[in-house]
């Protein structure tokens, strides 16, 4: 399984800054990335994460795969068009 998490840095240990879905006494491997110090403004990149991180698991499993061609047709209501 892998997970993105932010966690925050304080008196030597990393605090997670969201629960963990993980068993007592999992063993895990951690990369760290440090993050640009914050103006206040979320990034186009934490937006996305937050709201991919928000969808059930199987959000994507189902989702049509000719929605640029069929665009009309998911918006609208306008007949499919075929290839």
């Amino acid at each position: 399984m892998a997970l993105r998490i932010k966690a925050e840095y304080v008196n030597g240990k990393l605090n997670p800054l969201e629960p963990l879905e993980l068993r007592e006494g999992a063993v895990v491997t951690v990369s760290i990335t440090e993050e640009p110090e914050s103006q206040g403004h979320e990034t186009i990149l934490d937006a996305t994460d937050r709201l991919l991180s928000a969808a059930p698991a199987d959000t994507w499993d189902n989702a049509p795969t000719d929605g640029a061609m069929n665009y009309r047709h998911y918006l609208y209501g306008h007949p499919r068009e075929e290839d």
